[in-house]
C-alpha cells in the first residue's frame, strides 16, 4: 500500500506541473527519505503529507481517504521507534477527519 503514497498524493496535489511529474519527484523524495533519511525526516514528510490530505478540497475521496489510512499506518509504525509527538498526534486526528480508521486500540 505504501508504494501507491506518491501516485495518491499526486492525484491530491494542486500545483502547476503535471500529475506525472509531481508523483516522479514525491517517488524521488521518498526513496531519498528511506536510503539516506532519518525519523525525524520522515514524520516531517507524514506531517507534510497530512497537510496536503488535510487541506484537500476536490472530489477525489478514495485518493484522500486511501492515503489517509495510510498515512496514518505509518504514524503507527514510527511509534514503534520513537514516542509521538504533539505534532503527529494532532497529524493523526486529522488523519482520521480525512477518513483514516485506525484500531480502536490505536485512535490518538
Amino acid at each position: 500500500m505504501e508504494a501507491l503514497v506518491p501516485s495518491l498524493l499526486s492525484r491530491l496535489a494542486a500545483t502547476g506541473g503535471s500529475s506525472d511529474e509531481v508523483e516522479r519527484g514525491l517517488r524521488h523524495r521518498i526513496e531519498a527519505l528511506i536510503l539516506e533519511g532519518d525519523v525525524e525526516q520522515w514524520r516531517t514528510f507524514l506531517r507534510e503529507a497530512t497537510g496536503m490530505v488535510a487541506e484537500y478540497a476536490g472530489d477525489d475521496d478514495e485518493a484522500r481517504t486511501m492515503l489517509a489510512a495510510i498515512l496514518d499506518d505509518q504514524f503507527l509504525l514510527a511509534r514503534a521507534v520513537v514516542d509521538l509527538d504533539p505534532p503527529d498526534l494532532d497529524a493523526r486526528r486529522r488523519l482520521a477527519l480525512a477518513g483514516a480508521t485506525p484500531p480502536r486500540s490505536s485512535r490518538a
